[in-house]
C-alpha cells in the first residue's frame, strides 16, 4: 500500500513538474518558419513548402502540433487538412527532442492562378502525458504567386481570324505587294520588280508601284469581369471569371509569340488602380501581364460599357478583342459598328446573336 502511494505521488509529482517546466519554457528558443521552394509558379506546377520547427534547449517537447491556414486553391495535405469555403486547414504534428532541428517537405499543386499566403502559424504543445495544452501564434508566412497558364490558342478554340489575318499582322520591311494604291515616281533604291513599265512609258520617266500598309500596329485585350449583368461590385460566377482570365492568357501569350504590342485593360481595380497594362512587347512583356492576371480581384469597379467606350473613343487605330461572361446589347452595338473589335464570349450565344467578330469561345479541358 504505501508503494502504491509513493508512485502515485511520484507521477503526480512528475506531472506537476513537466507541466510547470512546459508551462514555463516550452516556447522559449522554439522558432517556426514556412518557405515555398519558388517565388513564382504556374496553374498546374507542383511546388514545395518547407516547414521548419526548430527548438534550442534542454526540455523536451514530446508532443507539438503546428495548425496553418491558407487557400483552397493550393491543394495539399489531402490527409491531413481540412476546406471550409475558400480556406484550408492543415495540421501537422512533431515530437522536439533538445536542441533538433525538424524539416517537413509538403508538395503543393497549384490549382488556379493567384497570389497565395500560408500564414496563421499557429503552435500547440502538451506535456509528457497529454494532460495540457498552451497554443501561441508564430508570424510564420509564405507567399506564392500562381501565374495563369499560357496555352496555345489553338489548345483553346479555334484562332480567332484577326490573329493570323492582315487585321494585326506586324509591318516588315518586306512591303504588301497585294495591297496596292497607286503609282510613284522611282525613287533610289526601288527594286527592279516594282517599275510600273506601261506608266513608265506613258510618263516617260521611271514609275514604280506603291503599295500601302494594311497591318494594326497594336493590340487591345478587354476583360469585363461582370459575369452576369447584375453584377456590381463583386463577380457572381467565379469558375467563369476564371476561365475568362484563361482566355485573356492565351491571347496576350499569343501577341507577345507574334511580336504585336498588346496591352490588358478590365473594369476592376489592383491597389486602388485601375487594372490595366500599357503596350508592351518583346521578352519581359507577357510576364509583367501575367503578374498581373495572378494579381486580379473578383470585383467589378466599374461598368464595362464606360471602359469600352474609353478604348474606342482614345482614336488609336487597334484591334481590341473583348473576353466576356455573355455579351451585352451595349458590346453588340459596338462591335457592329467598329470592325476592330472581336468578342469572345464564354457563354453560348442565340443563332442571331453569332457575327463574324462576335463568336462562342469555349475553355476547353487540358
Amino acid at each position: 500500500m504505501t508503494v502504491l502511494i509513493l508512485l502515485l505521488l511520484l507521477i503526480g509529482g512528475t506531472l506537476l513538474v513537466t507541466q510547470m517546466l512546459t508551462r514555463r519554457f516550452g516556447f522559449r528558443k522554439l522558432t517556426y518558419t514556412l518557405q515555398f521552394s519558388a517565388e513564382e509558379a504556374t496553374e498546374g506546377d507542383t511546388v514545395t513548402l518547407i516547414e521548419t520547427i526548430t527548438s534550442r534547449k534542454p526540455l523536451p517537447l514530446p508532443w507539438v502540433k503546428a495548425e496553418l491556414t491558407t487557400s483552397a486553391a493550393l491543394l495539399l495535405a489531402s490527409e491531413q487538412s481540412s476546406v471550409t469555403g475558400d480556406s484550408r486547414f492543415i495540421s501537422s504534428y512533431f515530437c522536439l527532442f533538445p536542441y533538433r532541428k525538424i524539416e517537413r517537405h509538403w508538395k503543393v499543386t497549384c490549382t488556379r492562378r493567384g497570389v497565395f499566403t500560408v500564414s496563421h502559424a499557429v503552435i500547440v504543445i502538451s506535456d509528457l502525458f497529454g494532460t495540457m495544452e498552451l497554443s501561441q501564434p508564430f508570424p510564420a508566412e509564405a507567399i506564392i504567386t500562381v501565374l495563369p497558364a499560357v496555352r496555345s490558342m489553338d489548345e483553346v478554340s479555334e484562332l480567332p481570324a484577326q490573329i493570323t489575318g492582315e487585321m494585326i499582322r506586324r509591318r516588315t520591311l518586306i512591303p504588301d505587294r497585294f495591297a496596292v494604291c497607286g503609282i510613284r515616281e522611282y525613287s533610289a533604291g526601288d527594286p527592279v520588280r516594282d517599275i510600273c513599265w506601261t506608266a513608265s512609258a506613258r510618263a516617260q520617266q521611271p514609275m514604280v508601284w506603291q503599295y500601302q500598309e494594311t497591318a494594326c500596329p497594336d493590340m487591345t485585350v478587354l476583360l469585363n469581369t461582370e459575369t452576369r449583368e447584375t453584377d456590381r461590385d463583386r463577380v457572381s460566377d467565379p469558375a467563369v471569371y476564371e476561365d475568362a482570365i484563361r482566355l485573356c492568357a492565351a491571347l496576350l501569350g499569343t501577341a507577345v509569340h507574334l511580336r504585336i504590342p498588346v496591352r490588358f485593360c478590365a473594369n476592376t481595380a489592383l491597389r486602388g488602380m485601375p487594372a490595366e497594362t500599357p503596350f508592351l512587347s518583346g521578352s519581359h512583356a507577357l510576364s509583367r501581364h501575367l503578374h498581373l492576371l495572378a494579381e486580379l480581384p473578383d470585383t467589378v469597379a466599374g461598368r464595362f460599357s464606360s471602359l469600352l467606350d474609353r478604348i474606342r473613343s482614345s482614336g488609336e487605330a487597334h484591334a481590341v478583342f473583348i473576353v466576356t461572361a455573355q455579351p451585352t446589347a451595349h458590346i453588340m452595338q459596338a462591335a457592329s459598328a467598329d470592325p476592330r473589335i472581336t468578342v469572345l464570349s464564354l457563354r453560348r450565344l442565340r443563332e442571331q446573336e453569332i457575327r463574324p467578330n462576335v463568336m462562342y469561345f469555349p475553355i476547353r479541358a487540358c
